[in-house]
C-alpha cells in the first residue's frame, strides 16, 4: 500500500508488477538480465565450497558445501590430485577429521573433536577415544601420550596408552574456604570458654579438615582446587604444552547497558513476540581482566601486576573526559588510574616446550595493544617482559593484523604490527627486531613451518586489490611469491608443508579450490568448479579497477567501474554510485565479492544505460592504517569527499552526466546515502538500506573504536550522525529496513522518519520488511527492495532534468 506522493509514503513489502528489459546490443553483454533472475535464490549461480582444510596426511581436502535449496551444509572430501569430490554420508561425517586439529610434539599423532567426541589419528589409524557426545574444550597434547580437555575450570588428562583419565588441575572462581576466619565476638568466645562440648566439636572439625587436606595431597586423589576469588568468570584459558602451567584471565560478569527490544510482528502463533537485543554504545561498563599464571604442580596462582605496563596509567581520552565533566558539572576524571585491559581473541601462544608464553593485551579504550612474554622456568613466575607495544591516537585494529607466535626453539617471537602504517611481519630475537616484510601493502594469515625456516603469508603486494601467497625466510634474506593468480585468495599450508590449499576467485567467478606445490612458479591444480552453466553462459561485465585521484589530500581511491561500449558514446549517461557496507571492508578488489547481487544489479544498470561505480572510500580495508583511521571522530566526512571526487572522475573519464547521479548502499552504505543526500547537492536521489541514522544507537565494540563514547565525545557523534543533518534533504530518498534487524535496529529508520515528518519534508519513502534481519534472507524481499531502487533511479536519476 502506498500513500500519496507528497506525504509520508509507507511502502509495505508487497508484490509489484514485474520489470522486463529489452535486449541491449553491445559488444560486452549480449543476454538481457531480469530483476527476477538476479535476485532469485543464489543457488542458481552455483554453490561454492566453504571452510576447506587439508587432511593430516596432506592427501585429501575436506570442505563444506550448502545443499541445494537448503541451509544444511554437507561435508565433502576430494583428493589433492583432483577428481570427483565425495559427499560423505552420516556415518563418515561423524568420524571425519575436523578443521581444528591438534598435533603432538613429535608430529606423529593428531587429535580432534567431532560432534562432542574425541578422536586420535596415529600411524594412519583412527581411534575414537570418547563416545559421549559431550567432550568439549580440547586444549591439546601434553607430551606425546596425553591429551588435555577443559570442563569449566577443571583440566582433565587422557592417557593415550591406557585410556586413564585424571584431573590435572581444578581452578575455581571462588574464595579459598581454608582462608576463612570465624568472626570474633564476645558471645561466641564465651560459648567456647564456658562449654566443653562446643570446644570439643570445634576441635573435631579442625581435625577432620586437616585429615581431608592430608588425603587430598595424595597422588591417588583429585588435586586440591586453586582459588582465584569469588564473583568473576573465565575469559581466556590456556594450558602449556608440558602441562606445568595454565594462563587464565578472569573478569567480573559483563555489565552491558540496558537491552533494547525488537518486536516480531509476523510470528508463528499470531501474537507479537518481543526479543531482547544488544545494548547501545557507551551504556555498559568496561570489563577489566585479571591475569593469572597457575603453577599446576604447586597448586598456586600468581596474579600478574600490570601497573608498570607502558602507558597503562595514561588516559588518551583525558582531555575529552575533562571537558565532558565540566559540561555535565561532574567531578574531574581521576589521573593515573590503570586502564582496563583484555586478552585479545588471538590470545595466548606457548613456546614449543612450554616454558615461555606470549599473550596480547588490548586496552578497553581501543588505543593500545601490548604483546607480553614470560619465562616460566625462573623463580618469579609472575614477571613479564614487554615484547611490543602498538599505540594509536585513533584506534588499534583489534580484529586484524594481531597474529603472533614462537620460533621452534622458543628463542624468537614473530608478530604482525601496523607500526609502519601497514601490517607487516616482524621477528624479535636476542633483544633485536627484524622487519621481515615492508612496503605499502598488508600482510596477514601468517603460517610458519615447523622447522622455523619459513613463514608463509598472504599479501596484496602487487596491487591493493590482488592477494597472493608469499613466503619469507626467518632471517629475512629470501622473500618469494608462490602464487600468481591475480584475484581473491585465501590459503592454508598443508600439515606436510609441501602443498598449499588455495581458495581463489575473480570478480565474476565465485571461489573455488586449488592445490599447488609450495614452491615459486608451481602450477595450481583445480579441485572444484562451482559456477553453474546458467551463470557462466552470461557474458558478465568484468568491472574495471581504477584509481580515482583525490582532491582532498588522500591517496588514490580504488574503485570498481561498470560500463560498456554503449555507455561511453553519445550523450552523457546517468550514474549510480554504490556504497559498500561495514565501513572497514574492501570492495574494489579483483576477487569475488560478498555483494554478488549488487554485481549483477550493476550489470543490469549498465544494460539500461547507466555507468556504475563502487568505491573503496576512506575507512575501507586493504590500504593501511591512515586510510582506515581517516574517519576517526568524523564518520561520513572523508567518505563523502571521496564520492564527490568519484563524480568528477566519471565526468572526466566515463561519459557521465554530473547532474544525474544516484547513490545507494546498505548498513554503512545506508548511513553514507543519508550523509550524501543531507550534506551534498551533487546527488539526484538515494536509497538507504538498513541504514544507521544515529551512531549513539549502534553497538559498542564497533562504534567506540571510531567515535569513542557519546558521553565522552558528543561532538564526534553530532558531526557523524545523519539525523543531525536531516534538514538538508532536498532530493528523493528511499529508506528500506527490516523490522527484525538486530544489527542496525529498525528504530534507526523509525527515528529518521519521525525527524523528517517534523521537518515537514515530503521527499522520502519508507519500505518495511516485517520478517527480515540485517541481511535479507528471502528472495522475494531482495526482489522487492531492488525493484524499488531501480524505479527510484529510473524516475529521479535517469529522468532528472
Amino acid at each position: 500500500m502506498r500513500m500519496k506522493k507528497n506525504g509520508v509514503a509507507l511502502l509495505l513489502a508487497a508484490s509489484v508488477v514485474s520489470l522486463g528489459f529489452m535486449p541491449v546490443t553491445n559488444a560486452q553483454v549480449t543476454k538481457p538480465l531480469s530483476m527476477e533472475q538476479i535476485m532469485a535464490h543464489p543457488d542458481w549461480m552455483g554453490i561454492a565450497p566453504e571452510r576447506p582444510y587439508f587432511s593430516q596426511d596432506g592427501k585429501y581436502v575436506y570442505f563444506q558445501r550448502k545443499a541445494s535449496g537448503s541451509e544444511i551444509r554437507d561435508l565433502y572430501r576430494i583428493s589433492v590430485n583432483g577428481g570427483t569430490a565425495q559427499k560423505l554420508d552420516a556415518a563418515d561425517v561423524v568420524v571425519a577429521e575436523s578443521e581444528q586439529k591438534f598435533l603432538s610434539p613429535d608430529r606423529q599423532s593428531t587429535a580432534w573433536l567431532r560432534n562432542g567426541n574425541l578422536f586420535l589419528l596415529k600411524d594412519g589409524k583412527r581411534q575414537q577415544l570418547t563416545r559421549t557426545g559431550e567432550t568439549s574444550g580440547l586444549l591439546g597434547f601434553v607430551g606425546n601420550d596425553q591429551l588435555a580437555f577443559r570442563n569449566d575450570g577443571k583440566i582433565i588428562l587422557v592417557n593415550l596408552r591406557n585410556g586413564e583419565q585424571a584431573m590435572l588441575v581444578n581452578i575455581k572462581n571462588d574464595d579459598d574456604p581454608s582462608g576463612k576466619k570465624e568472626p570474633y565476638d564476645y558471645l561466641s568466645a564465651q560459648q567456647t570458654r564456658l562449654f566443653d562440648i562446643i570446644k570439643k566439636r570445634d576441635s573435631d572439625k579442625k581435625a577432620a579438615e586437616a585429615r581431608q587436606r592430608e588425603l587430598a595431597i595424595q597422588s591417588a586423589s583429585a588435586p586440591t582446587p586453586v582459588y582465584l576469588g569469588k564473583g568473576r568468570e573465565f575469559r581466556s584459558f590456556s594450558l602449556s604444552p608440558d602441562g606445568q602451567y595454565v594462563l587464565v584471565s578472569t573478569a567480573a560478569p559483563r555489565k552491558d547497558g540496558r537491552a533494547d527490544k525488537m518486536p516480531h510482528y509476523v510470528s508463528s502463533d499470531g501474537y507479537v513476540k518481543i526479543e531482547d537485543v544488544r545494548s547501545k554504545v557507551g551504556t555498559g561498563a568496561d570489563s577489566d581482566e585479571q591475569i593469572y599464571v597457575i603453577d599446576v604442580q604447586a597448586k598456586k596462582a600468581h596474579k600478574l601486576n600490570l601497573d608498570q605496563l607502558a602507558g597503562i596509567n595514561e588516559d588518551p581520552l583525558l582531555a575529552l573526559k575533562t571537558e565532558a565533566a565540566k559540561r555535565l558539572s561532574k567531578p574531574a576524571p581521576k589521573v593515573g588510574v590503570p586502564r582496563a585491559v583484555y586478552i585479545n581473541f588471538r590470545g595466548i601462544r606457548w613456546s614449543p616446550i612450554g616454558q615461555q608464553v606470549a599473550f596480547s593485551l588490548f586496552s578497553a579504550d581501543n588505543k593500545d595493544r601490548w604483546i607480553l612474554r614470560m619465562n616460566l622456568s625462573g623463580e618469579n613466575k609472575s614477571q613479564w617482559q614487554l615484547a611490543h607495544r602498538l599505540t594509536d591516537q585513533a584506534w588499534v585494529n583489534d580484529g586484524s593484523f594481531n597474529e603472533f607466535g614462537w620460533s621452534p626453539d622458543g628463542k624468537a617471537l614473530w608478530y604482525l604490527s601496523e607500526e609502519s602504517g601497514y601490517s607487516h611481519l616482524y621477528l624479535q630475537r636476542d633483544g633485536k627486531t627484524l622487519a621481515l616484510t615492508n612496503g605499502r601493502f598488508e600482510v596477514n594469515s601468517v603460517q610458519p613451518t615447523h622447522d622455523g625456516k619459513w613463514l608463509y603469508y598472504r599479501a596484496n603486494r602487487k596491487h591493493p586489490g590482488i592477494h597472493e601467497v608469499y613466503r619469507v625466510s626467518s632471517d629475512g634474506k629470501r622473500d618469494e611469491a608462490l602464487t600468481d593468480m591475480n584475484g581473491g585468495m585465501e590459503f592454508e599450508l598443508a600439515p606436510t608443508e609441501d602443498k598449499l590449499l588455495l581458495t581463489h576467485s575473480t570478480t565474476i567467478r565465485q571461489p573455488d579450490l586449488f592445490v599447488q606445490a609450495a614452491n615459486p612458479g608451481a602450477k595450481a591444480i583445480r579441485l572444484t568448479d562451482s559456477t553453474s552453466k546458467e551463470f557462466a553462459q552470461i557474458n558478465w561485465i568484468k568491472p574495471e579497477i581504477v584509481a580515482v585521484p583525490s582532491k582532498h589530500g588522500a591517496a588514490p581511491i580504488y574503485s570498481r567501474v561498470y560500463r560498456d561500449n554503449r555507455t561511453q558514446t553519445g550523450e552523457r549517461k546517468p550514474v549510480v554510485m554504490f556504497v559498500h557496507g561495514a565501513g572497514y571492508l574492501q570492495a574494489a578488489h579483483h576477487g569475488w565479492s560478498s555483494y554478488f547481487r549488487e554485481m549483477m544489479f550493476h550489470n543490469l544498470l549498465v544494460q539500461q544505460g547507466y555507468v556504475v561505480i563502487d568505491m573503496d572510500y576512506r575507512a575501507s580495508a586493504g590500504y593501511g592504517r591512515d586510510w582506515r583511521t581517516a574517519i576517526y571522530q568524523r564518520m561520513g566526512t572523508p567518505e563523502l569527499e571521496d564520492y564527490e571526487d568519484g563524480i568528477d572522475w566519471l565526468v572526466d573519464n566515463a561519459n557521465a552526466d554530473r547532474n544525474r547521479v544516484g547513490i545507494y548502499g546498505g548498513s554503512y552504505g545506508g548511513f553514507m546515502t543519508f550523509m550524501a543526500l543531507f550534506k551534498s547537492d551533487k546527488f539526484a536521489a538515494g536509497a538507504a538500506l538498513r541504514p544507521v541514522a544515529d551512531w549513539a544507537h549502534y553497538n559498542h565494540g564497533y562504534t567506540s573504536n571510531i567515535l569513542n563514547t557519546p558521553d565522552v565525545d558528543p561532538d564526534a557523534y553530532a558531526r557523524s550522525s545523519p539525523i543531525e543533518f536531516a534538514a538538508g534533504l532536498k532530493r528523493p530518498l528511499l529508506i528500506c529496513s527490516g523490522i527484525l534487524d538486530d544489527n542496525v535496529f529498525f528504530q534507526d529508520s523509525v527515528r529518521m522518519v519521525q525527524k523528517l515528518i517534523e521537518l515537514k519534508n515530503p521527499n522520502f519513502e519508507l519500505a518495511v520488511y516485517p520478517i527480515e534481519p540485517h541481511g535479507f534472507r528471502e528472495p522475494e524481499s531482495w526482489l522487492d527492495e531492488y525493484r524499488r531502487i531501480f524505479k527510484l533511479m529510473e524516475r529521479e536519476v535517469k529522468g532528472h532534468q
